[in-house]
Formats: C-alpha cells, sequence, structure tokens
C-alpha cells in the first residue's frame, strides 16, 4: 500500500504595508513645505497682477481745474481706463488724459474733437468736424456779458494726433492754444466720477460718486 503524502502548501507571506513609506513627521514637513510654495505662488501672481493693473489697467486721477465744467468739477477724482487705448483708437467724444510736454510734462483732462485726418474749425463759437456741427449737449453755455470766443480758422488733425477740448470752453486751454496732442502721449480714458468734494474734506458731493462719463 502506497502512502502518499500531501506535502503542505507554501504559504504565500505579503508583507505589511504598515511602517513602510514616510514617517508621518516626514509628510508633515512636506505639507508644510508645499504650503509656503503655494503661499509664494500666491504672493507673486497678486504682485504681477496689480503691477499689471498699475501699468496697464487703471489709474486715479484728480480733476485740478474747472476747465471740464459741467461734466467734471474742480476736485472731482476719475477713473481712467489705461488699457482701453491697447486695443483700439480714441473716438470722438471721449474724455482724456494726457501729458503734455509742452506744459512740463503735466497731466491734463479734455474731451476728444478730432481725429486724424479730421478738419476741425469754429465759427461764432460753434464747432465744425469736416465740414458739419458737432453734437456737444456737455459744454457750458456761455456766460452773458463775457463774448464770444473767437473763432478759429480750419484745422486739419495729422496723422497719430487728436484735437481736444474742454467742456468750459471759455475757461479751458487746450488744442486752440497749444495744437493737437499726439496719440502716444495718452495715459487713458475717464470712465467713472470714483470720488467727489467741496473746497472743505467734511463736503463730500455724494451724488457725483460713481458716475459713468460718456
Amino acid at each position: 500500500m502506497h502512502i502518499h503524502s500531501r506535502a503542505a502548501p507554501r504559504s504565500t507571506h505579503i508583507p505589511s504595508m504598515i511602517g513602510v513609506g514616510e514617517p508621518p513627521e516626514g509628510r508633515t514637513r512636506n505639507a508644510i513645505r508645499q504650503g509656503h510654495l503655494h503661499g509664494v505662488v500666491a504672493a507673486v501672481t497678486a504682485v504681477g497682477f496689480l503691477y499689471l493693473v498699475g501699468a496697464y489697467g487703471v489709474e486715479f486721477f484728480t480733476i485740478p481745474s474747472g476747465s471740464m465744467v459741467p461734466t467734471l468739477l474742480p476736485d472731482d477724482s476719475v477713473l481712467v481706463n489705461r488699457f482701453i487705448y491697447h486695443v483700439r483708437s480714441p473716438r470722438r467724444g471721449d474724455i482724456v488724459v494726457f501729458h503734455f510736454p509742452q506744459a512740463d510734462g503735466r497731466d491734463f483732462i479734455k474731451r476728444v474733437i478730432g481725429l486724424p485726418g479730421d478738419v476741425v474749425e469754429e465759427q461764432d463759437g460753434r464747432f465744425r468736424v469736416n465740414g458739419l456741427p458737432i453734437q456737444d449737449p456737455w459744454v457750458r453755455p456761455p456766460c452773458a456779458g463775457l463774448g464770444a470766443v473767437p473763432s478759429m480758422p480750419a484745422r486739419r488733425v495729422p496723422d497719430d494726433q487728436v484735437f481736444v477740448l474742454g467742456d468750459n470752453r471759455e475757461a479751458s486751454l487746450d488744442s486752440r492754444y497749444w495744437g493737437t496732442v499726439d496719440a502716444r502721449h495718452i495715459i487713458g480714458k475717464a470712465v467713472m466720477v470714483c470720488w467727489s468734494r467741496g473746497a472743505h474734506w467734511w463736503d463730500i458731493r455724494w451724488r457725483r460718486i460713481g458716475r459713468w462719463l460718456p
């Protein structure tokens, strides 16, 4: 009689995963390092965004005089869109802030009336562009007794230039007196009154704040 012995089955050893890998304190250090890295990336992104906003986005400009009355009053602060003229050219009616090198590089704010190639003239206090009267409901009516602003002969606006006027024609130094503005010197388009106050710090003109400009 043969006795068949059965070999004992081989046991398969499966190593335990417990204790394999990085210890908990190592994982904590990695998490802290990753958190620091994310914080640095977020900070750099925020600084870059603020730089782009300042360089190409928005800027604030305070109105120094009454040359744009009644649209803008002295001590109004306006939000200036610096980016818009990177994607399109100035248009008639835009209120623009610009450097003027002939005035020691100071910044001015006026309204665009004439574009490159336009012929601008003034007759009896009324302006015409290419022979047609402009629609300017924003202009302050002339004060009685001061007389009409002298007429201006026809002028053609050169290439890459704009012809600008103040809305308060009787109290504005503009293209009538010192010529056209180089488009390269335009900082941006005024889009909104973001703050306004009177002669005293407590005299806040609340109704003007948040007013959008055409």
